[in-house]
């Protein structure tokens, strides 16, 4: 049976990650618990590939947030020392040592017993995975990922070629799922329903005319699939995890609400990304209070060691129009009402003051935390408050098709689609989305009034309509999608490459930005104990982002 290239493939990349010794991969391959031909069941294995890949989505976001701003970038003061090689050692291993040989043993599996339901969803997240290697580490093991313990060096293939190879994946996907036979005992995405998994599949060839549009995407194709229609429309269709409230035994809450809500603080949020909510524009944004909860509404009497900014001198490399919390303007407002967003400045590394009980933690969306109702107190309370970790992995939403849709209108010759119409559209799609999912925990005095979210869409098509170019119309757009994207680092990463947008995003606190990462460090175990592989450089370029160096910073 074609399962038994499991065992072979385990082998070869733990040899290849250079994570066990001999000993260790025979206490693996005897674990009782762990797949082997003997117990390796199709809907066994195809439930194992449905959780790694929302955690391989998850620390895909969280490695690319900090760099556009979503979470505060604080490993360093430059770019180059934010994230070392082994911080992405996780994320590959996750990647090559489980998610995709899993996935592989699920497409053997389900062609040997005929189901194509299994076979074309697991083909679907298989391209979905070496798409998103590629966008983060440009040139990736393809052609000799999964050969096995006889090559334990297997070379990588040029990014274009994979992204290309995991295209013609994701469309035998489609086709198989077209002629469903077999169905999943279960599925964490879209609880068996082949014509959502289709909608997913077309939405991600979209995406991928979209972010290729630079380098060889085709207006062609990106209307035959707007001429269809069967793409993910309505939020009912989007592509999403959902975690549950349990908090032990396992522990399967989102991963930010965790982190937050239990006896320690979160990461710190982004100064600028906060600041956007509630002070970029005349109108408030609705999701405010949706996604920031301010443990701490008065930051007035901090001093210097606690919160630093209070007191520190503007950098005077910042353009005017960044009053975030340095010279002390910490979101003061009418009536001091922002007060209390407590995060960091892009790039702050300076040591850990005792504010785990003040820093602004993470909503109610997307991790099932708390609706800031101005309760102004802190969330270390062993997991009780809010939807208890009852959250969502957003990954592709019906709001980021409609700012897919606009821009490849707007920018793509050819393309229908009317830019403005499908701003709006994505624009209120996010924020139904968003007070949708948060009501269970929202209080009805704070919730956005029809006015209130009208007054915000109205500014947002003034300011499309005030845009004099392309490039100015491009950046409301991506703005717009940026403040949609919470909760996904990686479309905002790969949105800052293509487009350089948002524009005039906060620079880093220090002057030196160093080299921004247009690509990741390769993980340390593979670059170290590859013999064919070799470390990059940060300035080097995904193929799709044929933009000019020092593009952005």
């Amino acid at each position: 049976m074609k399962r038994l290239f499991k065992i072979s493939i385990i082998a070869s990349f733990l040899i290849f990650l250079g994570a066990c010794e001999s000993t260790e991969l025979e206490g693996l391959l005897n674990n009782p618990n762990a797949v082997t031909p003997e117990n390796a069941e199709l809907d066994l294995v195809f439930n194992r590939v449905m959780l790694d890949f929302k955690s391989f989505v998850y620390e895909a976001h969280a490695q690319t947030a900090p760099y556009t701003r979503m979470l505060a970038m604080t490993g360093g003061y430059q770019y180059n020392s934010q994230d070392q090689p082994q911080s992405f050692d996780y994320i590959w291993e996750l990647a090559y040592a489980n998610l995709l040989p899993d996935i592989e043993l699920v497409i053997s599996s389900a062609t040997e017993k005929g189901s194509t339901v299994h076979a074309g969803i697991a083909k679907i997240l298989k391209a979905y995975v070496y798409m998103t290697l590629v966008d983060l580490f440009g040139d990736i093991p393809y052609s000799e990922a999964l050969g096995g313990a006889s090559n334990p060096s297997p070379k990588a293939d040029d990014d274009k070629a994979v992204y290309e190879a995991a295209a013609a994946v994701l469309a035998q996907g489609i086709d198989n799922l077209k002629t469903p036979v077999g169905s999943p005992v279960n599925d964490l995405y879209y609880n068996k329903n082949v014509a959502r998994w289709i909608k997913l599949g077309k939405t991600l060839q979209l995406r991928y005319h979209v972010m290729t549009r630079l380098s060889g995407g085709s207006a062609t194709v990106v209307n035959a699939l707007l001429a269809e229609g069967d793409l993910i429309n309505s939020a009912d269709e989007d592509f999403q995890f959902k975690y549950s409230n349990n908090r032990s035994n396992p522990d399967s809450r989102h991963p930010a609400y965790s982190g937050a809500y239990e006896s320690a603080a979160g990461a710190y949020l982004s100064n600028y990304y906060m600041w956007l909510f509630f002070a970029d524009k005349t109108t408030e944004d609705p999701r405010l209070r949706y996604y920031f909860y301010r443990q701490d509404c008065d930051e007035r009497e901090e001093d210097l060691f606690t919160l630093g900014c209070r007191t520190q001198p503007y950098p005077f490399h910042w353009a005017d129009g960044y009053p975030f919390c340095t010279a002390g303007l910490m979101f003061s407002g009418a009536n001091n009402q922002y007060l209390g967003y407590w995060g960091r400045d892009h790039g702050d590394a300076s040591g850990i003051p005792p504010d785990n009980q003040k820093r602004t933690a993470i909503g109610v969306y997307p991790a099932g935390g708390k609706f800031d109702a101005n309760n102004c107190a802190h969330v270390q309370r062993l997991g009780v408050d809010g939807l208890k970790g009852a959250g969502i992995q957003p990954i592709m939403m019906s709001s980021w098709v409609d700012f897919l849709k606009a821009e490849a209108a707007l920018t793509m010759s050819g393309v229908a689609g009317d830019p403005r119409s499908l701003l709006e559209s994505g624009v209120r799609k996010s924020i139904s989305k968003v007070m949708a999912f948060g009501a269970a925990d929202a209080t009805s005095a704070y919730v956005p009034s029809t006015a209130q979210i009208d007054a915000y869409v109205a500014e947002v098509l003034a300011d499309y309509d005030a845009a004099a170019t392309t490039d100015a119309k491009l950046n409301v757009i991506i703005k717009e999608y940026h403040l949609a994207l919470w909760g996904n680092g990686l479309e905002a990463y790969n949105n800052y490459r293509r487009t350089g947008k948002p524009a005039g995003m906060q620079p880093t606190l220090q002057a030196d930005a160093g080299t921004f990462p247009r690509l990741l460090w390769y993980p340390a175990n593979y670059a170290n104990l590859n013999a064919n592989a070799d470390q990059r450089n940060l300035a080097q370029q995904v193929f799709w982002d044929t933009n000019a160096a020092g593009f952005i910073k």
